[in-house]
């Protein structure tokens, strides 16, 4: 379920996501980037994250923040799986945390590292029975609270990321410098400052949400033909680019016919 932020909140928030699945032990999940950064609020049973080829494995914290994902996350549950995620805009979490967004690129962190004094207290509040509702407005209460007055310009990524949204990732940098009367190192800059990835990897994980999104809704239709419209230049271009975000392929996303989110699923 998604539930859209308070007009306070509108500028950093693009919304808030619930997930409460019934899960059994060791339960693989995979999270992959949907351009989009977070920050996770675990009030059902813990989660693992594995981490470098799956040979270490670490309890993730019940609130964390993670920041933009050049690669895909393994993480396996532990039993029911409840979660509220702030989804931010691209530019958001740098905003808020007022640390440049590069730092945080394929990171999880406790929310502790940022927040010592106020996390405990509202994760134990969020894991109480309360209605969805008011955990929402727990959340909501925190992040205004800790909104910097002071924020940084972001005109001109706000401007990129709309660009590329609306070609659907199907921008070059060249064609984004001249709509946007900037050098390529001045986007470069902006986008480690404000997004965490370079333009051209961003793009990139946009086209592929874009073919995603089209296929979950056309699901009958050929892959090579959603491929060509999503603005790939074949099917084999396709699959290699989703498997450097996601490490599956269309047709394995595709199998998967209960996603916990677009970017968030079970993994055998």
């Amino acid at each position: 379920m998604q539930f859209l932020p308070s007009p306070p909140l509108a500028q950093i928030v693009k919304h808030f996501l619930i997930i409460e699945n019934q899960q059994i032990l060791n339960v693989g999940l995979r999270l992959f980037s949907d351009g989009n950064t977070g920050m996770v609020f675990n009030f059902g049973n813990p989660l693992m994250h594995l981490k470098n080829d799956d040979r270490i494995t670490e309890l993730l914290p019940m609130t964390f923040v993670y920041g933009q994902l050049d690669t895909y996350q393994n993480i396996v549950s532990t039993g029911n799986i409840k979660l509220l995620i702030v989804v931010f805009h691209p530019f958001g979490i740098s905003t808020l945390l007022k640390i440049p967004a590069v730092e945080l690129k394929n990171r999880i962190l406790d929310l502790e590292t940022f927040y010592s004094s106020e996390t405990k207290n509202l994760a134990e509040q969020i894991f109480n029975p309360l209605n969805m509702f008011f955990k929402i407005q727990l959340v909501e209460n925190f992040l205004i609270n800790n909104l910097s007055k002071n924020n940084r310009d972001s005109q001109l990524p706000f401007q990129a990321i709309s660009l590329i949204h609306q070609h659907h990732g199907n921008l070059s940098v060249a064609q984004l410098t001249d709509t946007l009367q900037v050098s390529e190192r001045k986007l470069q800059r902006t986008f480690e400052e404000h997004i965490g990835l370079s333009p051209k990897r961003y793009s990139g994980v946009i086209r592929v949400q874009h073919f995603l999104k089209l296929l979950r809704k056309n699901s009958g239709i050929s892959k090579t033909g959603l491929a060509y419209d999503a603005g790939f230049f074949d099917q084999a271009h396709l699959i290699r680019e989703m498997r450097k975000i996601s490490g599956i392929t269309p047709s394995q996303y595709l199998d998967q016919p209960n996603l916990l989110a677009a970017n968030f699923l079970k993994i055998p």
